[in-house]
């Protein structure tokens, strides 16, 4: 009976242990897990007050109501370019890249691929292709299934867009 008895109590014993180990690990995940959401609500709180700094320093309109008009309507687009405007030409077989600078006369309208089903747009919030809050916007085309490739470069000046640069692959 003894035996049975200190069996049990050691039983007894080692099994609470054993649940508190667990409950120390489960525990410390908890807090692992806590401690990752606070550290994103601080990278996010971070980032919205950059965002803002940014915003009030350029002060610029939206961007995709400023390309909404830019894309359809040929005399805002004329009004919203610099020009002179670079335009990069690469051709690849001769991989040589031309420069040409066009005039507000030589400018024909571009409706950016508005009707197009095949391409894809992405627009950038600077030169690198990275997101970050900026000046500067990138229009990147580039086509599925006819292999174009397109870049757009505008940037703010005293709260409006400005397409200042484009290049194009020339395929």
């Amino acid at each position: 009976m003894k035996r049975i008895l200190i069996l049990t109590t050691f039983s007894f014993l080692f099994s609470c242990n054993n649940n508190d180990k667990s409950y120390t690990i489960e525990l410390q995940k908890k807090i692992d897990s806590l401690k990752t959401e606070l550290q994103k609500n601080e990278t996010l709180k971070t980032e919205v007050k950059i965002e803002k700094k940014i915003t009030q320093k350029y002060n610029n309109e939206s961007f995709n109501s400023f390309f909404h008009s830019f894309m359809t309507d040929s005399v805002f687009q004329r009004s919203r370019i610099k020009f002179p405007l670079e335009y990069h030409t690469t051709d690849i077989e001769l991989m040589k890249d031309t420069i040409i600078n066009i005039s507000e006369k030589e400018w024909k309208h571009n409706s950016f691929y508005f009707n197009a089903a095949s391409e894809r747009t992405q627009i950038y919030d600077n030169y690198e292709l990275k997101f970050q809050p900026t000046n500067k916007r990138l229009l990147h085309w580039y086509g599925v299934e006819s292999g174009g490739n397109s870049k757009y470069y505008f940037t703010g000046f005293d709260g409006k867009w400005f397409l200042t640069k484009a290049w194009d692959s020339g395929i």
